[in-house]
């Protein structure tokens, strides 16, 4: 059997043209085995698949191809392509917003059985039911509010408010009280050679990110990274201590999602753009603050404090600036809002739980 996927594809491809789609997909599986980058195949793929009713199947095509090549979704809506591959595309495209839809959906009421088995009353889910998985909608749907823009998860009935006072935070006096402990330590690390990183990745591509991608003038040092514990963590005993206080979001009700120390060097601008979400809030903790530094969120525009929190929902567009001669600091995490309630932040996790283990478990098929 040829391993050229070339081979296979035009193998493929003449079992379709002669009206034997069934016959053709094991060798466009075998071609996209051989090439899973390579758009062209996963379209004929994808869309063999639908022919035959394999749309669960199809849809994990769509998202490995659309991970591989984040290009293919956008061939339904290109001009400089054939008819047939814009066709083909939409059917891709379309199969996974389905296929994701569904997948909420379920997950929903799967947890709402949970918490009825439970025995748990008055469950309400309503909100997060009605989530938008915005990069993967089969609805069409629109932003409510200006400069409000999450860019994965958006719960179109949460009041939308670029911050949340302090006062609304039942723990931000404690967390503020272990600011000089905090600052200490972050001191210590540095001066021990606890290594930043470049906050934007090499390797993204976003065009906004051009002049920081790759750059350490917008740097953290993680102590957690998508709910993993980083090296670094071992030298901030006293700051995991003090954050053990604060309704920080947590995987599985354990492991923080992300928290990290963020250095903005002298004349450093984050560009404005939003975040992933409008079901959480960032926190900032400020530890070192020189005069000229701010941050616009939505149309607000503040300037952090030492010691004082500011907490925003940063899916609001929101950006940053550091004008002075010396480094910005201020530790970052990721807190519940407090509008949320119990079961709706555990449903929310589930939610992406859920998501994520789908996405974990998927192979390409036989």
């Amino acid at each position: 059997m040829s391993n050229d996927p070339m081979l296979q594809f035009n193998l493929a491809l003449a079992h379709e043209l002669s009206g034997n789609i069934q016959s053709a997909i094991p060798p466009y599986l075998r071609a996209f085995r051989l090439a899973p980058k390579d758009a062209r195949i996963a379209l004929y793929l994808c869309a063999a698949l639908v022919a035959v009713g394999r749309l669960q199947d199809a849809a994990v095509i769509a998202t490995l191809a659309d991970d591989a090549n984040p290009g293919i979704r956008g061939l339904k809506d290109r001009t400089d392509v054939l008819p047939d591959i814009r066709d083909r595309g939409s059917t891709l495209d379309r199969v996974m917003r389905e296929s994701l839809t569904r997948l909420h959906v379920q997950s929903m009421e799967d947890f709402e059985r949970l918490l009825r088995e439970r025995g748990e009353k008055d469950v309400d889910l309503s909100r997060v039911k009605r989530a938008t998985w915005v990069q993967t909608s089969a609805a069409p749907f629109k932003y409510l509010t200006p400069r409000q823009e999450p860019s994965i998860f958006y719960m179109a009935d949460l009041a939308a408010c670029a911050t949340t006072p302090r006062a609304a935070l039942p723990w931000a006096a404690q967390i503020e009280a272990a600011t000089d402990a905090i600052r200490a330590e972050y001191v210590a690390a540095q001066r021990s050679g606890a290594k930043m990183s470049p906050y934007v990745d090499a390797g993204t591509r976003d065009p906004i990110w051009q002049q920081l991608r790759g750059n350490m003038d917008w740097s953290s040092l993680h102590l957690y990274k998508s709910a993993r514990q980083m090296p670094a963590a071992r030298l901030f005993p006293e700051t995991l201590r003090a954050l053990e206080a604060a309704d920080v979001v947590r995987v599985e009700g354990a492991t923080p999602i992300e928290m990290f120390f963020s250095r903005m060097k002298p004349g450093t601008h984050i560009p404005p753009h939003f975040g992933a979400v409008n079901s959480r809030l960032t926190v900032h903790l400020p530890l070192i603050v020189p005069d000229g530094c701010a941050i616009r969120v939505g149309d607000e525009v503040h300037h952090w404090r030492e010691g004082e929190l500011l907490a925003f929902d940063d899916s609001f567009e929101h950006e940053a600036w550091n004008h002075s001669d010396v480094d910005r600091v201020v530790l970052i995490f990721e807190s519940h809002r407090p509008d949320l309630g119990a079961q709706e932040r555990q449903a929310i996790e589930y939610a992406f739980q859920t998501r994520g283990r789908w996405l974990q478990a998927r192979r390409i098929p036989d």
